[in-house]
């Protein structure tokens, strides 16, 4: 009887077995390697969306306060001169309530061209290289403030009063029975209380009083009242210095005499605090700063803070490197001057003839390197430049025709 073969029942040799692992290697290896790939490529463009984002978001808040640059100012084509003790007394801005003025120490208002004249607030303010130089950076980046009326805040509905005039402190708020509809911002139904509201006054806030030909801007240092009259102080040692009360001109003292010659020559509380007119000011600066990094790197995050009045800065986005403008200007005599960094100062022309802001870099690094990938060329990271130009249109056809 003839025996059954058992070829048909043989296993894989030693042999097949290694090449059968060695293309499952290779095809495992492209299907992790394709994979790789592609989570590479959706971590490099979740970083590009959060960049655009982020710098999309500052840029919109940024133009807007640009564009209302001077919004609502009276004087604001000539600028508005502050008080000034001179020394120590000097008027600055972008400074907190704690004193702190970064991104590298306080900074002064600005004087009329050749510096004959008070330290001056304008509606632009370059700060040419005045900011920090980011890490890496080629050099000092730039600062810039503008400054509008605050278009929420219906302190135009009060009347101002000195009672204790001719000191200034503290001065009254005090909110008529039939105020005028037309003292309304747009949107807004009724006057804010100015204590305890959100819209309210706070320490710190900027108010330009006006009487006539006359104008004083002062810090409110203290608030109180309620139901309709407040008690707001403007007192010396500001941290802004622009309450002086000693100084021969532009303080607010200077409207708190006329007030009180008003009543002297028999005028009611009324009819004197009828003449004095206040707004709220938002004196807006934008600069980087260089926050520190939670991992205890020495450089920290440059990052761009908006700082409102004296208040806390605002951080609006993190790792912006870079921030610079440029100003199309008038010189003295109607020429059109493109590009000036400093906005025409150097040659003798004032801010009040800035007529454009040109955001000559905006620029904005991912916050990790990027990886070698099929995408990806090299390690390095990802970063925006954002660019634009921005009519300041209420200077724009001022003396300009």
């Amino acid at each position: 009887m003839k025996q059954a073969s058992n070829a048909g029942n043989r296993g894989f040799t030693l042999m097949e077995m290694l090449i059968s692992l060695a293309v499952g290697m290779i095809v495992l290896s492209a299907a992790v390697q394709l994979f790789n790939q592609g989570m590479d490529a959706i971590w490099v463009e979740s970083q590009k969306a959060e960049m655009q984002q982020d710098l999309r978001a500052a840029a919109n808040l940024m133009v807007k306060d640009i564009t209302l640059a001077g919004e609502g100012m009276q004087n604001a084509e000539t600028g508005i001169a502050l008080a000034n003790g001179g020394g120590a007394l000097v008027p600055i801005r972008g400074c907190n309530q704690s004193g702190a003025c970064p991104p590298n120490g306080a900074i002064n208002y600005p004087t009329p061209p050749g510096g004959a004249g008070p330290p001056t607030l304008y509606p632009i303010m370059p700060g040419y290289q005045l900011g920090i130089t980011p890490p890496g950076g080629p050099s000092p980046t730039d600062v810039i403030t503008v400054v509008y009326e605050d278009p929420v805040l219906a302190l135009g509905c009060y009347q101002v009063s000195f009672p204790n005039a001719p000191t200034v402190n503290p001065v009254t708020f005090t909110l008529p029975a039939n105020y005028p509809a037309s003292c309304l911002p747009a949107g807004v139904a009724a006057p804010q209380a100015l204590v305890g509201a959100v819209q309210s006054l706070q320490a710190g806030d900027v108010l330009l009083f006006s009487q006539g030909s006359s104008y004083a801007v002062a810090e409110v240092t203290g608030t109180a009242g309620a139901n309709g009259t407040y008690s707001i102080t403007f007192a010396n040692g500001d941290p802004l210095k622009l309450n002086q009360s000693a100084a021969a001109a532009n303080d607010l003292t200077a409207i708190a005499t006329s007030y009180s010659t008003c009543i002297k020559n028999g005028g009611t509380v009324a009819s004197c605090a009828a003449t004095i007119s206040a707004m709220r000011l938002e004196v807006i600066t934008y600069y980087l700063l260089n926050e520190p990094d939670p991992t205890g790197l020495t450089t920290g995050n440059p990052t761009l803070m908006r700082q409102v009045n004296g208040q806390t800065a605002v951080p609006l986005a993190e790792n912006v490197v870079n921030l610079q403008f440029t100003y199309d200007t008038y010189n003295s005599d109607g020429t059109l001057l493109s590009g000036a960094g400093d906005g025409g100062y150097s040659l003798g022309d004032s801010y009040n003839l800035i007529r454009k802001v040109n955001v000559a870099h905006l620029s904005i690094r991912s916050t990790l390197q990027g990886v070698r990938t099929a995408l990806i060329a090299t390690k390095g990271y990802q970063s925006f430049d954002y660019q634009t130009s921005i009519s300041a249109r209420n200077l724009s056809y001022q003396q300009q025709y």
